[in-house]
């Protein structure tokens, strides 16, 4: 109350008794001088509450009822290649608690409370109440995508206060468990991530896998800030302003679903009908003249859906990680294996390039080679007489890889793996890539710490050994077989687009490297993988559609046979690799089965695929 809300004079005649002054002079002034007392005494007063408490209660008032909201930009959204869309927002009700205008004791009313209705612990709670105070913020998220039920609870609780339901978001998959690992998922962002990135929001939603983590910063959009007036119980009384929201952008996949959905329960039927204990499998088809995946398939594979909505719970995603078979691993591009005899296309493209062969060489292939005091051999041991390079990929005989490989020397096939791709991560777009390993003396040093032996030149020449590869390496060094020598830049990302479809980015064919081998050796090699396919050793593989050729691998592992003459080792994964058309390349394709034993049951995959894909397109 301010000195200028009274007029002096009403002061000055407050009421009283009648006096007489020459009975009572001396009361009189007391009472004269208790009022000027009175009076100065209440101007010092009232401007020591104007002036010098004014701005800080003022500031303190201002602090407590005014509050910045973040506005949570909407994640962008993924789309396949013919432009299905494959991810949604939906609406959903966060909780939570405004604790500017609360008593330590009003908030520990709360906190009690929500661990009742959220069955959560109250630690947990009261943890994630103090680390967003430390963080700087009143307004604090204490739940996401909160229940009808819940929401009724809570906002009708009278006994609580600074509780409130706000309306965000989560993401949802058009499928359940078709491209799980290529489009991930989200998940809310960590205190380590709020402390490192200062543009993050406790409400915020990050990429956690897939494509959705690799390409986070576009999906992600831009958060705005809503400038809100609360009152006590943290209702909003006025509205100050906002600064709008960015949408994050869309992205675009070269994934064609349909093709994906068909390659996937191709592989799960084979899976079921194959003898062999089969722990997981892989299926990519490349576009082999520019780089794009139409399909990357990786089983077994996971619900990402459950990883939305308020996130996975512990007992689920306890059963994901502890599941031998390893749902959540993406096969294609995190799967290093030897990969058996698919390795004798490059060994012979090297042994051409450096000419230590030519197309007519030809070598005795007996059923067994010893070299080095070790005898190595051909499968089932059989003596196929005399062979050249196209009769070797025809019928996968291993005694000409080795008598080539001998010519050849370690150096000059690891040039050519390495030009082929091999050892080195495709840069596929997605998270986790695994770069596989080429045997050679330096890595097997790294391995084992033992000496290259003259041996093992022989078994790096047919896949094994030390040599890893993953899937997604083999179909892009098919695919640049197929093209004429372009290795390309495999692509599982298209282009990405503004929430009003304006173009952001595009990502077109790129050639990694070219020139490395002449179109006349590869015409021999080709030569060689339709011989296989058509009439040869891969004719499980052979389209009734489509001239495709190809070249499988049996690669063996496992605990080394004693009384089995016909194959060294007790167990095999199965891969068959394959192109079409022979004439005019389209796609290339891989399908890899772990623990699958022999490459026929991968053959029947492509085989029936290939029917499917040009029946169809």
């Amino acid at each position: 109350m301010k000195i200028s809300d009274y007029e002096i004079s009403d002061l000055n005649n407050l009421p009283g008794e009648e006096i007489d002054a020459s009975k009572n002079n001396n009361f009189s002034r007391y009472y004269l001088f208790a009022t000027i007392f009175i009076f100065i005494s209440f101007i010092i007063f009232s401007f020591y509450l104007s002036y010098f408490k004014f701005n800080k209660y003022s500031e303190l008032s201002l602090q407590n009822r005014v509050i910045k909201i973040p506005v949570i930009a909407t994640r962008g959204v993924i789309f396949d290649r013919n432009m299905n869309q494959l991810s949604f927002n939906v609406p959903s009700f966060d909780l939570y608690i405004n604790i500017s205008n609360l008593s330590n004791e009003e908030i520990k009313t709360d906190e009690y409370f929500l661990s009742s209705i959220l069955n959560i612990p109250v630690k947990k709670i009261k943890k994630n109440i103090q680390n967003q105070i430390k963080l700087g913020y009143q307004s604090i998220l204490i739940a996401n995508s909160i229940s009808k039920e819940n929401d009724i609870l809570i906002t009708s609780n009278k006994s609580t206060k600074g509780l409130y339901i706000k309306q965000s978001y989560y993401i949802k998959y058009r499928y359940n468990n078709l491209l799980s690992h290529i489009i991930g998922y989200t998940g809310p962002v960590t205190e380590q991530e709020l402390l490192a990135n200062k543009n993050l929001n406790p409400e915020d939603i990050i990429g956690r896998y897939g494509i959705e983590q690799s390409f986070n910063n576009y999906l992600m959009g831009k958060d705005g800030v809503d400038i809100t007036q609360v009152n006590t119980l943290g209702n909003r009384v006025s509205n100050f302003g906002e600064i709008s929201p960015v949408p994050g952008d869309n992205v675009q996949l070269t994934i064609n679903s349909n093709i994906q959905k068909e390659l996937q329960s191709l592989i799960i039927q084979n899976i079921k009908i194959n003898p062999n204990h089969v722990t997981g499998a892989v299926g990519i088809v490349e576009n082999v003249n520019t780089g794009g995946i139409l399909a990357m398939v990786s089983y077994p594979t996971f619900n990402n859906n459950n990883f939305e909505a308020g996130g996975i719970s512990s007992a689920n995603y306890s059963k994901l990680i502890n599941n031998p078979e390893d749902p959540l691993l993406n096969r294609a591009i995190t799967e290093e294996q030897p990969v058996g005899s698919i390795m004798k296309t490059i060994l012979l493209l090297a042994g051409l390039q450096v000419k230590a062969i030519t197309p007519t060489t030809q070598f005795s292939v007996p059923g067994t080679f010893v070299y080095d005091g070790t005898t190595f051999q051909n499968y089932a041991k059989i003596n196929w007489g005399v062979a050249d390079i196209v009769k070797c990929l025809q019928f996968s005989i291993n005694v000409f890889a080795f008598k080539s490989a001998l010519k050849i020397g370690i150096n000059n096939f690891v040039k050519f793996e390495k030009d082929f791709g091999l050892g080195a991560k495709t840069n596929i777009q997605l998270p986790g890539e695994l770069s596989g390993i080429i045997s050679d003396p330096k890595n097997k040093y790294l391995i084992t710490k033992q000496p290259w032996n003259p041996g093992d030149l022989l078994n790096a020449s047919i896949g094994q050994g030390y040599t890893e590869v993953t899937p997604i390496q083999v179909v892009n060094w098919i695919s640049a077989i197929a093209n004429g020598g372009k290795l390309m830049q495999p692509r599982i990302v298209k282009a990405i687009y503004s929430s009003n479809n304006k173009l952001v980015k595009s990502f077109g064919p790129k050639i990694i490297r070219q020139g490395f081998v002449s179109q006349a050796n590869l015409s021999v090699i080709k030569t060689g993988m339709l011989q296989a396919v058509q009439n040869g050793i891969d004719i499980a593989a052979k389209s009734t559609l489509a001239d495709n050729a190809g070249k499988s691998g049996t690669a063996q592992f496992g605990v080394e046979s004693v009384g089995n003459q016909n194959n060294r080792y007790t167990q095999a994964h199965s891969w068959m690799s394959s192109f079409a058309p022979y004439n005019k390349p389209q796609i290339a394709m891989v399908v890899f089965e772990e623990n699958g034993g022999l490459s026929t049951y991968s053959a029947e995959v492509v085989k029936n695929f290939m029917n499917w894909y040009f029946k169809t397109y």
